[in-house]
């Protein structure tokens, strides 16, 4: 924006401009600022001055010496793994959590088939309901598979049950 009558604040420069002004620094070429520096190995023994190597830390003051360590079962140059355990005892590898319960729960497979018998007859649909409860209960406690089986044989235990109480309502009409 430029004032009125007055400059736009841009000015020509001349070729007397173009040159070097009072004050200023110029640097000097790079070939003479750069010296190359000398990486020759020093000579085996060489310390810089005024730096002398430690023979060994001595500990903080306060503090015990730090103790030796020797792994369990390394003796001298030779190494004696550690003994089996005896029966009864937990493995030394079993890392204290014992082992992972394996398979399905065999209640939460009976509470679906009884379930499923209960459609045709009115008992195999409680005897359902009640195992697949107590398979919930034990899955819980032992975390085995079997989850989805106990919820379905209580599910249709229901179902069942229900289907056989209105047919038995309308049956004895």
């Amino acid at each position: 924006m430029t004032v009125p009558g007055g400059d736009s604040g841009e000015r020509a420069q001349d070729a007397a401009d173009q040159g070097l002004s009072e004050g200023t620094y110029e640097a000097p070429p790079i070939e003479q600022t750069q010296a190359q520096p000398n990486y020759e190995t020093p000579p085996p023994g060489y310390a810089a001055p005024g730096y002398e190597a430690p023979s060994s830390y001595p500990p903080p003051a306060g503090y015990p010496p730090p103790p030796s360590y020797q792994a369990p079962g390394y003796t001298g140059s030779s190494y004696t793994p550690p003994p089996p355990p005896q029966y009864g005892q937990p493995s030394p590898y079993a890392g204290g959590y014992g082992q992972a319960p394996s398979g399905t729960n065999t209640l939460a497979i009976a509470s679906l088939v009884a379930s499923c018998i209960g459609v045709l007859c009115g008992i195999g649909s409680i005897v359902g309901i009640v195992l697949g409860v107590v398979a919930l209960n034990q899955i819980k406690q032992t975390r085995q598979g079997g989850y989805g089986l106990a919820v379905a044989g209580i599910v249709v235990g229901v179902a069942s049950l229900v289907i056989n109480l209105i047919w038995a309502t309308y049956a004895l009409r």
